[in-house]
């Protein structure tokens, strides 16, 4: 019985995205996604131009498919730390395969020009970014985060987010719901004790004091 060409590029996909994130991307050859899938060389080529084709389409396919995942977040019940949270959550929640996906934008977005990379940087953007910084701009507007620049604050959550991707940072959790409160805690309240008085100044300095010296 024939195999469903679908069923064989998601294997060569799964394959792909779990080689690529175990080894840098020059290291991997076709032949390597092949010899994982158990299939030919000439079966990748059946459905791929090169092995950038194989990347380009595994990025777009799982970054697509886990902000699916995440998108439920916007809607959750409950006020911003809430909803943070519930994203968080289910992002770390995800196979560990596809929660590392994204940090292979950072990684390999460079060998990539022109509109290549735009791509890329726009479906990495759709799947965690933009959707943290529809929380946080809700967020605002309903006073329980303070007025700013939404788009950085977006990014600043994304990156301490990928920092829990780290076997460091796991062996400190016992489970996605542990690490999921404190990334939202620490970037919502920060480090600073609350009664410290000298750990943060209340207002922000002006361009003035900021000067090198």
């Amino acid at each position: 019985m024939a195999r469903n060409p679908d069923a064989t590029i998601q294997d060569l996909l799964d394959a792909a995205a779990r080689l690529f994130v175990a080894r840098s991307y020059d290291d991997i050859k076709l032949t390597d996604i092949a010899e994982s899938c158990g299939v030919t060389k000439g079966a990748i080529y059946h459905h791929f131009d090169s092995k950038e084709d194989v990347f380009l389409t595994m990025m777009e396919r799982k970054l697509a498919a886990l902000g699916e995942v995440l998108r439920p977040a916007l809607d959750y019940p409950g006020n911003t730390r809430e909803r943070l949270n519930r994203l968080t959550f289910l992002y770390l929640s995800q196979p560990m395969t596809d929660q590392r996906v994204m940090q292979l934008v950072r990684r390999d977005a460079q060998r990539f020009h022109g509109e290549t990379r735009t791509r890329l940087i726009r479906w990495y953007q759709a799947a965690l970014p933009n959707q943290i910084e529809a929380i946080i701009r809700a967020g605002m507007l309903q006073g329980e985060i303070i007025d700013g620049d939404a788009t950085l604050l977006a990014r600043l959550y994304t990156a301490h987010v990928e920092v829990y991707l780290a076997d460091y940072a796991r062996a400190h959790f016992g489970d996605a719901a542990q690490m999921a409160w404190y990334v939202t805690d620490i970037f919502l309240k920060g480090a600073a004790v609350r009664d410290c008085t000298d750990c943060a100044t209340a207002q922000m300095p002006s361009k003035a004091t900021l000067k090198p010296t």
